[in-house]
């Protein structure tokens, strides 16, 4: 939840991921105003397992501890920063009050399915999921978002990838939609994933 110092200065955005400069570190705000019902996002089933095999599944950690966590994990690799999620535009991916860390990447190493960090046309940075390419650069969209965002993403606007997250709660998105894509063979789960989804 937002201060009332913070709230003002902020311009809602439907399903946005918007973030700050907290106390030296960044912290991203995934915003809950309009947001869609879960699952109401991104249908495609390849990029359903791009998005599994492109990003990490949450450390569940203690409530309370998460940006800790992910700034101690941040201070261990070149360049990154951790971010503070809260909101819907990422669930179920990352449900909210997630912490991510986030390392800069060379623009062509973006792949579909990454979720990339960013400064939007609006001047905030967003924290979506990759979900095509253009002419312009890569297009994103929030996981429970019914549209892709308004812009692209490209070398001059590109923060980084999200390469850990931390978590006091996970959704079943993951297994749920790894198993369904499996059975449909539209997906093939990897020994360590399988450890990983089987607990």
């Amino acid at each position: 939840m937002l201060s009332a110092a913070s709230q003002s200065q902020l311009t809602p955005r439907p399903a946005k991921c918007l973030c700050r400069p907290v106390a030296g570190w960044l912290a991203a705000i995934f915003l809950l105003v309009a947001a869609p019902a879960l699952h109401a996002g991104i249908k495609s089933e390849r990029l359903l397992a791009a998005i599994i095999n492109h990003n990490p599944a949450p450390l569940i950690v203690e409530s309370g501890r998460q940006l800790a966590l992910a700034e101690q994990a941040a201070r261990r690799l070149p360049g990154a920063h951790a971010f503070w999620g809260v909101g819907q535009s990422m669930e179920p991916l990352y449900a909210t009050n997630t912490a991510v860390v986030v390392v800069p990447v060379a623009y062509d190493r973006i792949r579909k399915g990454m979720t990339v960090v960013f400064w939007n046309r609006d001047g905030f940075r967003v924290a979506h999921t990759v979900v095509g390419e253009t002419r312009g650069g890569y297009l994103t969209q929030g996981v429970n978002c019914p549209e892709p965002d308004p812009g692209v993403v490209n070398e001059d606007n590109l923060i980084g990838v999200v390469v850990q997250a931390f978590a006091a709660s996970d959704t079943p998105f993951r297994i749920e939609t790894a198993q369904r894509l499996a059975a449909k063979g539209r997906y093939r789960i990897a020994p360590a994933v399988l450890a990983t989804l089987n607990g």
